[in-house]
Formats: C-alpha cells, structure tokens, sequence
C-alpha cells in the first residue's frame, strides 16, 4: 500500500457541463488538453464520475485490477435488451459464458463467415447499380448490409426486408432511449410503466419474437446449417455437459446482433466520411484493393489488406465506436495515484485516449500511416481500444475487422462515390453515430460478374 497521499482530481465546474453536455464528443475528445490524467464530473451531491484520459490507469482498471470492477450504468441499461449476454454479465458466470463461446469465433468459423460478407457485398452492388446518380444514405445502407452479414452468420437462412427494418428501427430506438435514461441522474426505476419504458419493452417484445422462433423453428431441423446458431446450441460446459437454456442462447444472439451490426455500421460510415475528405487516402486504399475489382477477396487475402486496415483503426481512432467504456469500483483503490472509494463510477474515456495530444502527434487529423508500425497488441494496447481492453475484449474484433476490411475493399475498387454530407456531427450515444447518417452520391458502380481468383488464373 503506497503511503503517499491520494491526489484529489479535478473537478469539471458544474457550468461547464452543463455547457459540455451539448458536444459529449467534441469534450471527451478535447478533455486530456486540460485533464490529461483524469477529472471528475456529474451533479454534485447525486452523481460522482471520474473521467479517466490516461492508459496507465485504463489499463488497472479493465487489466491489472479488472476484478474489482463490475461493468457501470450503462451496461445495466443494456441489459434490458442484452440480458446476460457477454457484453452484460459479470462474475464467474461471464468467464463461464466467455470460455464457451469463444471456439465459435475461431479461424474456421470466420473463413465461412468471410463468404458470406463478400456474397452480402455483392448484393449491395447489384442494387446500388440501380442507384448510379443518386444519393443514398450510406449509414443506412451499410445497416441492411451488416444486419444481413450477422444474420445470416448466425442463422444462414435470409433475414426479409421487414425483419431489417424491425431491427434497424428498434436498435436505434433502444440506443437513443438507452441514452437518455443514463443521462438523467433521476431516470425512474426500469419496473415502472413510464411512457419511455413501455415503448422500449414492445421493441424488445418484437426482437424477442424473431430470435425465439428462429430458434424453435431451428431445433426442428433434422439437418441443420453448421452456423453460429447452431454452435450455440451444440455447446456444452465442461463441467456439467449441459448446455445453453434458450434464454441463455437468446441473450447471447441478441448481444451478437447488437454489437456484430451497431458498431461496425458506424466505423464504416465514419471511414468512409473520412477517405472521401481525404483524397490521398481514398487513392491509395483503391490502388491496394483495385485487384478485387473482377474476384472477390477471400479470407486467405486479409492479411494483405495491409492499408485497408491502417485506415480502419485511424478511423476509429478518430471515431471510436464506443466511446466510453464505464465501470464501478466494489472495493477502495488507488489507481495512478488517486483513490477511489467504493462504489465509485468510473468512465475510461476511449474518445480522449485515443486524441490525447502526448500520444498521438496531431491527434485531430486523419493519418491512416500512423498506424503502419503500431504494435496494437503491444505497449500501447490501452491507448488505442476500439473493442476494449483487457479480459473482457470484444469476442468479436477478428470478425469485425475482416468483415470491414473486405467491405472497404469491394467498395473502394468497384464503386465511385461522391461526400454530400458535410460537417457531421458525432452523436455519442452508447455507440458513436455519425448524426443522422452519412450521405453519399453514388457516380459508378464498375461490378462485373465477379470470380474466384483460381478462375482467372486457369
């Protein structure tokens, strides 16, 4: 135990907050200017909230010391559609649920899933080529996109339009209720029949009655698809031999819907916002990718989307899809010098860590190249977190980032598109979105019938 005396950390005035709560994004990306450790923030004498900006304490708190630390607010909040699915639940039971899953995500699961993102890509390219001198919600239609990918990555069979609506409409209503409810300090106990709540329960109602019949519908199946689903249902705990309940198996196919679509739409949107502001960048992605102009990439061929995912991470860099990860202290700790006391909340601030001007030289523009020789997985792994930290890292980041990096490329080398959207203003609800979406006017759609590289080179 260190006998040097705590330091007390700096307290953001109440005006200022006040003031801040109008731009959440453009203050945490700013706070490590003034704070470059951490300050404290929230109502006086109702919320109490330590904002940290540095990755040594980033680090104990999701790392070194992560066990006294339950997840915050916020993820009780989530809770209400997630259940305890991994991105939820705690304890022994998420190492439990955690250990289980984790071979659905191995190398073989995710070379089929990567056929599924190229055949879902293509599709889009068929119907954008009907869209040639239009302008199109590019947020919107990287939604029906992703919302496509993981539904058929979990279940094979097709999603139908009304199904992507429904979930398209009730995820983005759940984000933006979600949100306002971990703003307020006096939101009202989730049991009540408050307005707000009961429409949030008739949309998680809705996505329960998909998920459950596909469920039931596939338990009937004699001769069923080997997808993420049906991983699900095959796996057992080691130490019983039993498997999932239903409920189990449905917490976690909504975690994976929620957290395989939501996020990934957003990095999409935002890189993609980016290379079109940025002409350099755009061309050297499409040089990198304009082999993919006639076949499609195939897993083998990630490793070597080498720029394609420089421009990822700087991407998300500079819009982390989470932008806040919270969490409660349930013991006294001193961490980077400063106590906390029991019960604490606590808020890594992902968006600060990631502009924080003693990390990242410029940290405001956007360089794909500062990730050329960044060892993500070395010294600077709490610096720069787009899924997270420590133990409790996102399941699906390999996943997430083949899909992206495949879509950026088919996109880069067979379509023309043009920024309408200007001046988009980060939203930064429990994901960051890119206001009401990116638009984008598409020029060209150069999509020959695509073919396997084997085939061209016979």
């Amino acid at each position: 135990m260190s006998t040097t005396k705590p330091k007390n950390a700096p307290r953001l005035p109440l005006l200022s907050l006040i003031q801040n709560m109008k731009d959440v994004f453009g203050t945490m990306s700013k706070a490590p200017i003034k704070y470059p450790e951490v300050f404290v923030t929230g109502v006086p004498g109702l919320r109490k909230i330590y904002i940290v900006n540095n990755p040594d304490m980033a680090q104990h708190i999701l790392q070194k010391n992560y066990g006294n630390y339950n997840k915050g607010k916020g993820y009780e909040v989530l809770g209400y559609l997630l259940g305890k699915g991994l991105v939820t639940n705690e304890g022994e039971s998420w190492h439990k649920q955690r250990t289980l899953i984790q071979p659905a995500f191995h190398r073989g699961t995710l070379k089929r899933i990567s056929e599924i993102v190229t055949t879902s890509t293509n599709h889009l390219l068929e119907r954008w080529k009907d869209k040639e001198g239009q302008t199109i919600n590019f947020t919107r239609e990287m939604a029906e996109l992703t919302i496509d990918i993981v539904a058929k990555s979990l279940f094979t069979t097709d999603v139908t339009a009304k199904n992507i609506q429904t979930i398209w409409r009730n995820v983005n209503a759940l984000n933006e209720s979600a949100d306002k409810i971990l703003r307020n300090p006096l939101a009202l106990p989730w049991a009540l029949p408050v307005p707000r709540y009961v429409r949030m329960r008739k949309y998680i109602a809705e996505l329960n009655d998909m998920v459950y019949g596909i469920i039931n519908r596939r338990k009937l199946e004699k001769n069923p698809p080997h997808d993420l689903l049906q991983l699900l249902l095959e796996a057992r705990y080691e130490e019983t031999g039993t498997g999932m309940t239903d409920l189990q198996i449905r917490d976690e196919v909504m975690t994976i819907f929620l957290a395989g679509h939501e996020t990934t739409v957003n990095a999409l949107s935002w890189t993609w916002y980016l290379l079109k502001q940025n002409k350099n960048a755009d061309e050297k992605l499409r040089e990198e990718s304009l082999k993919y102009l006639n076949y499609d990439p195939v897993f083998e061929d990630v490793p070597n989307l080498v720029y394609g995912k420089q421009v990822s991470n700087e991407s998300m860099r500079l819009y982390p899809p989470v932008p806040v990860v919270g969490r409660n202290a349930k013991k006294d700790d001193e961490v980077g010098g400063y106590h906390l006391s029991a019960d604490a909340e606590v808020a890594v601030n992902i968006t600060g860590l990631h502009h924080h001007p003693a990390y990242w030289p410029e940290p405001f523009e956007f360089k794909p190249e500062r990730f050329e020789n960044f060892d993500i997985k070395g010294e600077k792994r709490f610096l720069f977190m787009p899924f997270g930290g420590g133990p409790r890292i996102c399941i699906g980041n390999n996943f997430a980032m083949m899909e992206m990096q495949l879509i950026n490329a088919m996109l880069s080398a067979r379509v023309d598109m043009e920024l309408v959207s200007r001046n988009i203003k980060p939203i930064a609800l429990v994901t960051l979105k890119p206001g009401d979406g990116i638009e984008m006017k598409i020029t060209s759609v150069k999509h020959a019938l695509p073919q396997t590289a084997a085939a061209i080179a016979g």
